[in-house]
């Protein structure tokens, strides 16, 4: 008689092992099995480890090599930019991509309403089934034809957006080539904003243009030295199984942030020279400025630590490629000074002025706001330095300066905000409208105008009432912000002032007429 014996198939998926355990009893394969396993179990700890440290090693590589990227750019601020043209890309300004909503299908509709197919036979017997497949038939034609008619409206809406997109680029550009100082300011900006800088660099820059003498002005955001990055490799240590970083020496990163900050000087010359390329701008003139804390005191304080000055042909014939940028610097007699990370404060070859003639110094409205008080009934120049007043207090954390235009009752720029905010700063026109009747798409095309004349990145629009559907249409996919009379009360509210809009006691002095949406 044979002798039976029992088996079990066992595996270990991760050391890629698989096996058959005999035995003459359950209880022997289990215990045999069981042995196997745990030795499996093992192995596969150690492995486990071996591949773990293995990967910490590889990723301590990898981590190694980016932060040598990341100062190999620091390194090459000036060098970097020098196989880019810095002209701005006209085409890039219009959105030209086509119109990617499919068009509705009548099939998907009959199918969808579940249209019966034409059945001469039965038809022909039960003229009640015609009839029953002519008013499906019916229905789908007439949804078709609804849902053909809404897509047709998005297509004509996206052609016009389009179209109205490139009417403006190509009024901004004639703008630009024909020397119109507003026109001129934002062509560069927009140049200074499409430059790629290394991480760790902020990107915003003030910019003023002379056109009496044809000198840019740019004040530029450098980074402070606690953005200078200092790991130069990264090491995993097994035995503790931690990650260590080995930084640079506190006198290698002061070269590092003192050659980048005369770089990104002479960069930045570099691209308004190569991007102005209708020669509006004869000399130029570049202000290095650095928000930081006061070690000694611990306060923010802000301060201009490189200037330097350039005519076009005199920079022009500089091979930037060859020269070394302290030396081109000093020849160019730029300022800055004996130790940049230092951060010690020089006088700007040429300062930026802020000052507009139509600003007034404006009363504290807000301040002396009552409880419960109808806008409307307010005298229009106060209520228009209630807005000012509002909009300082929601800049004022950014350091933002505010200003109020002498009131004239013309339609126009009502408050200026210069924003420092590195993403969303520049300059801010604002204009208020005590409307009672909802604002016309006029008034919102008109202060896009103005902001475009200004050389605002941005337009904002306050009002008593609110706006038609025609003027928030205008304002998408535009930088315009719209404030109706709800929002308004709402910020109001969260600054500590309780008033209210209530049209029926709107004074008859309001400057505003009514007029349709």
């Amino acid at each position: 008689m044979a002798q039976s014996y029992y088996f079990i198939e066992i595996q270990n998926e991760y050391l890629g092992k698989h096996r058959r355990v005999t035995g003459r009893t359950r209880r022997e394969v289990e215990i045999k099995a069981a042995e196997q396993l745990q030795r499996w179990s093992e192995q596969e700890a150690r492995a486990r480890e071996r591949e773990a440290i293995a990967n910490a090693k590889e990723q301590a590589a990898l981590d190694t090599e980016a932060a040598l990227e990341v100062i190999d750019q620091w390194r090459n601020v000036l060098k970097a930019t020098l196989a880019v043209d810095d002209r701005l890309d006209w085409a890039a300004l219009v959105d030209d991509r086509p119109y990617t909503a499919p068009a509705p299908s009548k099939e998907q509709i009959e199918a969808r309403l579940n249209v019966p197919r034409p059945r001469p036979l039965i038809e022909t017997l039960m003229k009640s089934a015609r009839r029953k497949r002519e008013e499906a038939e019916a229905e789908a034609e007439r949804l078709y034809q609804k849902a053909l008619a809404k897509w047709e409206e998005g297509r004509q809406a996206h052609e016009r957006r389009r179209s109205e997109q490139y009417r403006e680029v190509q009024e901004f550009r004639s703008a630009y080539e024909a020397g119109e100082p507003s026109a001129v300011e934002k062509y560069v900006s927009l140049v200074l904003a499409a430059s790629v800088l290394p991480p760790g660099f902020p990107q915003d820059a003030n910019v003023m243009y002379d056109a009496s003498g044809k000198v840019l002005l740019v004040e530029r955001r450098m980074p402070s030295p606690e953005d200078v990055p200092r790991t130069i490799a990264y090491r995993f240590v097994a035995t503790r199984r931690v990650m260590e970083e080995k930084q640079m020496k506190e006198r290698e990163a002061a070269a590092l942030y003192e050659d980048a900050v005369i770089q990104a000087t002479l960069r930045t010359i570099h691209e308004v020279f190569e991007g102005d390329y209708a020669g509006h701008c004869a000399t130029v003139v570049v202000n290095g400025t650095v928000r930081a804390v006061d070690r000694a005191t611990g306060r923010d304080f802000e301060a201009c630590i490189v200037s330097c000055q350039a005519s076009r042909e005199e920079f022009e014939s500089i091979d930037l490629s060859r020269v070394d940028p302290r030396a081109c610097f000093r020849n160019l007699k730029g300022l800055s000074g004996s130790k940049l990370a230092g951060l010690q404060p020089v006088r700007p070859i040429l300062s930026m002025n802020r000052e507009d003639p139509r600003f007034i110094e404006a009363d504290g409205v807000l301040e002396g706001l009552e409880a419960d008080q109808n806008l409307m009934t307010m005298e229009w120049q106060e209520f228009e330095v209630l807005i000012r007043d509002l909009f300082e207090e929601m800049f004022k954390s950014r350091g933002a300066d505010v200003r109020v235009t002498r009131s004239s009752r013309d339609q126009g720029v009502d408050a200026v905000v210069f924003d420092p905010d590195p993403l969303t700063g520049g300059k801010i026109v604002i204009q208020a409208k005590r409307y009672r009747n909802a604002v016309p798409v006029a008034a919102v095309r008109e202060l896009y105008g103005t902001m475009i004349n200004e050389g605002a990145g941005r337009g904002i629009l306050v009002t008593t009432s609110h706006f038609g559907g025609s003027a928030r249409e205008f304002a998408k996919d535009k930088p315009l912000t719209l404030i109706d009379g709800s929002n308004l009360l709402h910020y109001l509210q969260n600054h500590g002032h309780r008033v209210r809009i209530d049209m029926t006691e709107a004074t008859g002095d309001d400057p505003v007429v009514e007029l349709p949406a």
